[in-house]
C-alpha cells in the first residue's frame, strides 16, 4: 500500500504576498511545491525555505525561483526528510495589481 500524500494549499489576495507552510506531523518527505499566479506577475522569486525547529542558524533555503515567472515548481534532486520540529515555507511574492497565487506543498509520510 502507497504512503498517503498530503498537499497542503494556499491561495493568496490580490497583489499581497502569500505564505503556505508545511504540516508539522513528521518525519515527513518532501515531493514538491508548486506556486501557480493567476497572470504574468512582477515579482522577486517564489522562495521555498525549510524552517528548522533547532533555531533560526539552522534554517535554509531550499529553492529560489526565477524571477516574474507565472509558474513556479520545486522539486527536490535528493531526499529531504522534514522532522517534527521542522517545517517548510513557500513565500509567494505580491504578483501585481488583481494577481493572486496558489500555492501547494506535496509530503508524505517518510
Amino acid at each position: 500500500m502507497a504512503a498517503r500524500l498530503i498537499r497542503t494549499v494556499g491561495t493568496g489576495t490580490a497583489n499581497t504576498a502569500k505564505t503556505v507552510t508545511s504540516p508539522s506531523e513528521g518525519p515527513l518527505r518532501l515531493l514538491f511545491t508548486t506556486v501557480k499566479y493567476s497572470a504574468s506577475p512582477t515579482q522577486a522569486g517564489v522562495t521555498v525555505t525549510l524552517n528548522s525547529g533547532a533555531g533560526a542558524a539552522y534554517d535554509t533555503v531550499l529553492s529560489t525561483g526565477t524571477e516574474n515567472a507565472q509558474a513556479n515548481v520545486y522539486a527536490p534532486t535528493g531526499e529531504i526528510i522534514i522532522s517534527p520540529d521542522d517545517v517548510v515555507d513557500v513565500l509567494a511574492p505580491a504578483g501585481g495589481a488583481d494577481i493572486t497565487a496558489a500555492i501547494a506543498i506535496y509530503t508524505r509520510p517518510a
